[in-house]
């Protein structure tokens, strides 16, 4: 009987400290038109959230690339989508950036959110990628654009306006292409060519990519759990 009662008193003190833990407060950050601000949740919300968004990419996901044989067509897909289903943000509503889960939700978002999008689906499709702000030569102007790995290539998307980049034999450019002059523009559909220079732009793109974590690559947990260990062992050195 003793016996009983002592197991039943650690499993209490074991839920017990679990209840504790769980509802200790963490924050997370919103953004609101590139005002950020830092809120307190319990960590039980914090985790079921993040949970949810991570299963509700890859149902997405599924969705979106369906047979698709090939990175390439994974990725088209994803690009296509993402354009076709992200609105641009409307005059007079506020850019609210808080997860790339809840901008999908909203249905609208401001330039760099497309590329955060998509950049965001691809890695759940197993294909790497990442946004970056590409600035002109005297950074008087910039545009952010997603770099999506291809048969061993970064390669060069701007999923806000719908265009891609292909060399001139018809494969997707990639940064080295790019740096030679070889590339041109392609976009989703005919209806939305733009008259755009991004030569500006792409005679600033680095040469070579370093890879690493970003926003768009921490969604699913292992790697959100690698990040978490990383920024743990800098912030203790």
């Amino acid at each position: 009987m003793k016996r009983i009662l002592k197991s039943l008193l650690y499993i209490f003190l074991i839920l017990a400290t679990v209840v504790l833990i769980l509802n200790l407060k963490v924050t997370t950050r919103q953004g609101i038109n590139y005002q950020t601000r830092t809120l307190k949740i319990p960590l039980y919300l914090k985790l079921l959230d993040f949970f949810d968004r991570h299963y509700n990419y890859i149902e997405l996901v599924k969705r979106i690339v369906k047979d698709a044989k090939t990175d390439e067509e994974r990725v088209m897909r994803i690009f296509e989508w993402t354009y076709e289903n992200v609105k641009k943000t409307p005059p007079g509503l506020p850019i609210i950036d808080d997860h790339v889960w809840h901008i999908v939700v909203r249905g609208y978002g401001a330039r760099d959110q497309f590329s955060d999008i998509f950049a965001t689906l691809c890695n759940y499709a197993r294909v790497k990628a990442f946004y970056s702000w590409i600035y002109t030569k005297d950074r008087s102007s910039r545009i952010p654009l997603s770099f999506v790995k291809l048969d061993k290539k970064w390669c060069v998307f701007d999923s806000y306006n719908g265009t891609y980049f292909k060399d001139k034999d018809g494969g997707f450019a990639s940064i080295e292409d790019i740096a030679k002059g070889n590339w041109v523009t392609n976009a989703v559909s005919e209806s939305n060519k733009l008259d755009f220079d991004y030569s500006i732009y792409l005679a600033n793109i680095p040469s070579r990519i370093k890879e690493g974590f970003s926003r768009s690559t921490i969604q699913s947990p292992i790697r959100r759990l690698l990040f978490q260990i990383k920024e743990w062992l800098i912030n203790t050195n």
